[in-house]
């Protein structure tokens, strides 16, 4: 419904002389709403979907910097080791019963300290053959003492686990156990830490 005629709006409602309404203010009830002058009402941009991406601060043709790509160097790859696999052949086997083609893996250490710097013979899978220093062939363990027989003892081993037994060759001065003396071709089972003597010459098992 319009203002009836000849009514205008209220003294003080327009704009001051000389100066174009405001386009963007609402009109009084009642009255039509004001001319746009071509110009389109404000939108907010975050309800119009037609509405263009924000434009980026700074001279034409310039944008942000790059953003350098950040390489992160593979780790190596390493072969995988098995340290809890037991060999072919050798799993749950006696030392004594280990074959003689049997792979040549660590099984354990014979240790001596009648030496300011200590003694250390590896122990392998197989037959460990003992005997004094240069005094027969095919030995794997020499000791350099006079006590020692030439063919004093055999270590029988197996590995993954390590298994030790001690078998005495009929060696002249005896192969022990602590204090207990073996008889010849008997074998007893080592146990980690012991210590065996081959004549007068004492050494501590050490089993892996």
């Amino acid at each position: 419904m319009g203002p009836p005629p000849g009514m205008g709006p209220p003294p003080g409602m327009g704009p001051p002389p000389g100066m174009a309404p405001n386009p963007y203010q609402a009109a009084p009830p009642g009255f039509p709403p004001p001319q746009h002058h071509g110009y389109p009402p404000p939108q907010n941009p975050a309800f119009d979907a037609t509405a263009p991406p924000p434009q980026a601060y700074g001279p034409p043709g310039y944008g942000p910097p790059p953003v350098p790509a950040i390489h992160h160097p593979s780790a190596p790859a390493y072969p995988q080791v098995s340290t809890t696999q037991a060999s072919p052949g050798t799993a749950n086997t006696e030392p004594d019963q280990a074959p003689q083609a049997a792979p040549r893996v660590l099984a354990g250490f014979l240790v001596s300290y009648e030496t300011e710097l200590g003694q250390a013979w590896h122990i392998y899978q197989g037959t460990n053959t003992i005997g004094r220093l240069e005094a027969a062939e095919g030995l794997d363990i020499e000791i350099d003492h006079p006590t020692t027989s030439s063919r004093h003892a055999v270590i029988h081993a197996t590995a993954r686990p390590g298994r030790l037994s001690l078998e005495d060759l009929g060696s002249t001065n005896g192969t022990f156990r602590g204090d207990t003396k073996l008889e010849p071709h008997a074998r007893v089972e080592l146990r980690d830490g012991e210590s065996i003597r081959f004549g007068g010459f004492a050494v501590t098992v050490k089993i892996i």
